[in-house]
């Protein structure tokens, strides 16, 4: 059973040269469908990292590496249910609510559209599930057309 999870030494790390300035600077950030307590999670811990992230809420997009209240790959729907976070797309979301303005979310996950606006944040219902190259495509076109959209 899962208890806790901490990042030995992070307070003692730094964002590697150039990582502050290029989340300054993008024109858009993605963060990708990983899990979000141990791949995300350490990154969003080195010092300084979510504080650049939160300036640019409104340029973040992150798509849910949930389906239907199950991980694709990974172990991420049981360690967030067993740390007691509510195991959906919506609390994938309320993970990043101070560092994500958009979260793309599976069309299996609609009924949970709601409950992300209530976060504060923008839901954008995709196709999220990715079996082929085309899919990949697809779905990186999308992404960039949400980028696209926030430019006009």
């Amino acid at each position: 059973m899962l208890r806790g999870i901490s990042f030995e030494g992070v307070e003692s790390a730094r964002p590697a040269p150039g990582v502050l300035e290029a989340i300054t600077g993008a024109s858009g950030i993605v963060i990708c469908p990983s899990n979000p307590l141990i791949s995300i999670g350490p990154i969003l811990a080195v010092p300084g990292v979510r504080e650049a992230l939160r300036k640019r809420c409104e340029d973040v997009v992150a798509i849910c590496p949930l389906v239907g209240g199950k991980s694709l790959k990974g172990p991420s729907d049981k360690m967030m249910a067993q740390l007691g976070y509510d195991v959906s797309a919506a609390g994938v979301a309320s993970l990043y609510r101070d560092i994500c303005g958009t979260m793309m979310i599976d069309e299996a996950d609609e009924a949970s559209t709601l409950a992300i606006k209530a976060l504060g944040m923008r839901p954008v219902v995709r196709a999220t599930v990715i079996r082929s190259v085309e899919d990949k495509e697809r779905l990186a076109r999308e992404v960039l057309a949400l980028f696209a959209q926030r430019a006009r």
